[in-house]
């Protein structure tokens, strides 16, 4: 298993170069990028995700972890030169939390949040012995984007329990019957296998809790 600071990479970013460099910096903190995002045009910012390095128990990212990465970060952004070829000037930096649909970068991502439902992406459809479910690739040959439980991983594959897929989308239903459904369903094979260097995008499905009126992750 990968170390919480070397994690397997499974979805490319076209400032993955530039992650690596701010990852570098944070996680002596405590910290890990999840995403990055770069506004050059008109309003020039620099926008980045943070969560942290080893998972805290009913603890959330909160301001003052942003304000502590930000400050961290901002004169050494200031002084490096991709930076400055990437915005010719001067640019904001914004530092937040990844939010409930937090993205899933890493191998480690996956197995932190089994259990949670997630959204993945894929580059090209999966051939049989990829996906290791032949009715479930039969009946949908050409799918490349995929919805349901994460099972953890199997080898260098992430485990999806995809038997609420039909659905697409959260209904209403007590997270107890969801969660009885989920374990009922997937005793009829709806597990399936994607291939960590096939996924183009994943992310986690916020969870809508119509009790309380809130979502969560």
């Amino acid at each position: 298993m990968s170390s919480p600071t070397s994690p397997t990479m499974t979805t490319s970013h076209p400032n993955e170069q530039l992650i690596q460099l701010i990852s570098n910096w944070v996680e002596p903190l405590g910290y890990q990028v999840v995403h990055l995002e770069i506004q050059s045009h008109r309003q020039r910012v620099l926008r980045l995700f943070i969560d942290f390095l080893t998972p805290k128990e009913d603890t959330m990212i909160g301001i003052e972890d942003c304000v502590t990465v930000s400050r961290a970060l901002e004169e050494r952004l200031d002084q490096n030169l991709e930076v400055e070829k990437l915005f010719s000037g001067t640019y904001e930096l914004e530092v937040s939390s990844p939010g409930v649909d937090r993205p899933l970068r890493t191998s480690s991502d996956f197995e932190r949040f089994s259990g949670q439902e997630a959204r993945i992406h894929v580059y090209r459809p999966l051939h049989i012995e990829e996906i290791e479910n032949t009715n479930y690739q039969e009946k949908n040959p050409k799918q490349k984007n995929f919805f349901g439980k994460l099972l953890g991983l199997k080898g260098n594959k992430v485990i999806l329990d995809v038997s609420s897929s039909k659905s697409q989308k959260p209904t209403k239903k007590s997270k107890a019957k969801q969660s009885a459904e989920l374990e009922t369903n997937s005793a009829e094979g709806n597990q399936i296998f994607i291939p960590l260097p096939l996924i183009s995008k994943a992310n986690l499905e916020p969870v809508f809790d119509f009790e309380s009126g809130n979502e969560s992750e």
